[in-house]
């Protein structure tokens, strides 16, 4: 018998090792178990991740929710503060603080920062978030402050009485109110890091909405920051201020308003405000020279007259530069410090007029002035329906001698201011009033001390000459300065349309500017008295003639002008860096004369256009529109 090992016992590298035998089925078992542990991990995060979108949507709907309901109440807690209604103010404040803190907390948490930060989805959290923080922040701290402000500085404790203005509510809320603008003014600039592009469609109109109600806030805002800071000192507060009030008279026309015929010397002192004097053009009288050195482009447009003659001043359509030019001539004439100058029509004395109430004038004063018996009617009132007219047609049909004629208008505009001052007034129908004229153009205001007039600048009082409205608007000017040497122009009638043929990539926009200037002077023109149609050496009586002046906007050029009717001869100029054609028209009894200017805007101006005009003799005789792209 050979004495052999076992075949299996053979080195035999084919043979099966005990390895091999063990190591298989093991890694076959630790597989399996592996796959299953992955395979619950999967399945956990997939029920995590499930859960979060859950939690998300919930929390996202229930955002969605306090946020629409907060929205609106933007809108009513302001028309609430802005009417006196500090009550409903404050019920809609908490209203408000409620919602708005529900939204914010409910896109709060790390889950909504990660989320943030995830590609596609992140700027549509970061949007959402960014929108409800605002309305809380908004809601917790800004408006509150309005509410508050809005009771302390109601109309009513804002009312002259005896002739004073109670200057302690500004006083006392103008840190608060300041502080709120600022807060306002952040909160536009966090929405405004918000791209519209970047988030779902379904966001972009809530978006929008929101970002609205906010720039109508920050309009409130600004106008009280601005009213708190400026109120005081420009009545008195800290030191007796002198101003000079010019009425001016649309019946012949100039850029922003008229011929100022009458100067009211004011002074300010704690709040009470007195008439001093009051002066006439004539008065004050005419200059050899311009009292101030004039660029060539104003005497090109304007003549020497804007720089010589106080009636003048207001030719040019940049309110500052008028109120530059009448400090210097009042300075040298009568003397004494000018703090500033401001400037109303009869449109506004008589609008003013339906919040005093009527205005008796005695019988005595108006034959001093020599009107005759009847002149104001059956109980010799100025009422809001005749105040106007009788100052801007009525005096010259009636009242022959021109010095006459001077004595009245300024007794009709120290009546209206007296009456104002001394109270008795409805406060909001008067400061409603004011407003509606300083929108109109009917109202300005300047201040000789650089800190006052640069609050005041970018106002509707401050009358600058603008080609833009600092957010990207474009600013059109049309303007008229009469050249009838008469009241005639009392019945011109202007009607202004701006047209959007094209809006470019670069944000510039192409626009047509159509003016026509209409005669409706009434039959028999040459039986009305001279004063009104003048003498006949400049135009024939009836007639009347007109400087139309167009400006472009910001960095605008004008392409084209152009009579529908036939030849145009214009004069162009650069005015304050402002493009501008001019155009002599001439309008017999019952003519028009149209003018069509085509101009493109500079760069970066894609809002809508905004059209500043000659405020007229009456609300329906100068008219404009604005069609956008």
């Amino acid at each position: 018998m050979t004495d052999t090992f076992p075949s299996w016992l053979e080195d035999d590298t084919s043979a099966p090792r005990p390895s091999d035998h063990g190591e298989r089925p093991r890694r076959r078992r630790r597989s399996g178990r592996g796959r299953t542990v992955l395979a619950l991990l999967i399945t956990l995060l997939l029920l995590a991740l499930l859960g979060l979108m859950v939690l998300f949507a919930v929390q996202a709907r229930a955002a969605q929710a306090d946020l629409r309901a907060a929205i609106p109440l933007v809108t009513q807690l302001r028309e609430q503060a802005l009417s006196g209604q500090t009550d409903a103010a404050a019920a809609t404040a908490e209203e408000l603080r409620e919602h708005a803190g529900a939204a914010r907390d409910a896109v709060s948490g790390p889950h909504w920062s990660l989320a943030a930060h995830v590609p596609y989805l992140g700027p549509n959290v970061a949007a959402a978030r960014t929108a409800t923080e605002v309305v809380d922040d908004l809601a917790g701290d800004v408006l509150p402050q309005l509410v508050s402000a809005a009771g302390v500085v109601d109309p009513a404790r804002l009312a002259p009485q005896d002739g004073r203005i109670d200057l302690a509510p500004f006083v006392e809320v103008a840190p608060q109110v300041v502080a709120a603008d600022e807060a306002v003014d952040d909160a536009r600039e966090r929405l405004a890091t918000i791209d519209p592009e970047e988030v779902l469609e379904l966001m972009r109109g809530p978006l929008a909405d929101l970002t609205g109600q906010v720039d109508d806030v920050a309009s409130l805002t600004a106008s009280a920051s601005r009213a708190v800071q400026l109120v005081p000192p420009m009545l008195g507060a800290d030191e007796p201020r002198d101003y000079v009030l010019m009425v001016q008279n649309n019946a012949e026309p100039r850029s922003t308003g008229g011929l100022t015929g009458a100067f009211l010397h004011l002074r300010a002192d704690d709040g009470a405000v007195d008439l001093v004097e009051q002066l006439s053009a004539g008065d004050i009288g005419s200059f050899p020279e311009p009292v101030v050195e004039l660029s060539d482009a104003e005497v090109a447009l304007f003549g020497t007259q804007l720089g010589r003659y106080p009636g003048n001043v207001t030719a040019t359509p940049d309110f500052p530069r008028s109120a530059e030019l009448i400090r210097a001539m009042w300075t040298e004439r009568v003397g004494g410090e000018v703090d500033g100058v401001l400037s109303l029509d009869p449109v506004a004395l008589g609008s003013m007029l339906s919040a005093t109430g009527p205005i008796d004038v005695p019988q005595e004063a108006l034959w001093a002035v020599g009107a005759p018996a009847g002149f104001l009617g059956e109980g010799s009132q100025l009422t809001a329906d005749n105040a106007a007219d009788l100052m801007l047609n009525g005096v010259y049909r009636e009242i022959a001698e021109p010095a006459a004629q001077d004595a009245f208008f300024e007794l009709a505009a120290a009546q209206v201011f007296s009456r104002a001052m001394t109270g008795g007034a409805d406060p909001t129908a008067t400061v409603a009033a004011l407003v509606e004229a300083a929108d109109e153009g009917r109202i300005h205001v300047w201040s000789a001390h650089e800190p006052e007039q640069a609050l005041l600048s970018g106002t509707v009082l401050s009358g600058e000459l603008r080609g833009d409205d600092g957010d990207g608007s474009p600013v059109v000017g049309v303007y008229v300065n009469d050249l009838s040497a008469a009241k005639i122009a009392y019945y011109q009638r202007m009607e202004v349309e701006v047209v959007a043929e094209q809006c470019h990539a670069n944000g510039a926009q192409d626009l047509t500017v159509s003016v026509t200037l209409t005669s409706e002077v009434p039959d028999g023109a040459a039986t009305l008295p001279a004063s009104l149609v003048g003498l006949g050496r400049v135009v024939p009586q009836g007639d009347m003639r007109s400087n139309l002046l167009v400006y472009a906007p910001t960095g605008g050029r004008i392409t084209g002008v152009r009579d529908p009717a036939g030849e145009v001869e214009v004069l162009p100029q650069v005015h304050d860096d402002q493009v501008v054609v001019g155009r002599r028209v001439h309008l017999s009894p019952g003519q028009s004369v149209t003018t069509e200017i085509d101009i493109t805007t500079g760069t970066g101006l894609t809002g809508d256009p905004i059209l500043r005009t000659t405020p007229g003799p009456g609300n329906e005789m100068f008219v404009s529109a604005a069609l956008t792209c």
